[in-house]
């Protein structure tokens, strides 16, 4: 997996931008199956994760539609 800037990510990071992908998909397709905590708590760890796929050059998208 390359990031916008042609860097190649090790296993690692990849890994990173795949729990952000992952976890912001649960958020987006499934919302209405999460309690309110669930959602509130998944949305903080969204926000950390997006820093990394950030500082990683992923270009995330902007998760403020997800509130």
């Amino acid at each position: 997996m390359k990031n916008w800037m042609g860097y190649e990510l090790n296993e690692a990071e990849e890994s990173l931008v795949e729990c952000y992908k992952k976890l912001s998909s649960v958020l987006k397709d499934r919302s209405e199956q999460l309690s309110p905590f669930e959602r509130r708590n998944a949305l903080k760890a969204l926000a950390c994760l997006w820093q990394v796929a950030n500082g990683l050059d992923m270009d995330p998208e902007q998760i403020y539609d997800l509130e």
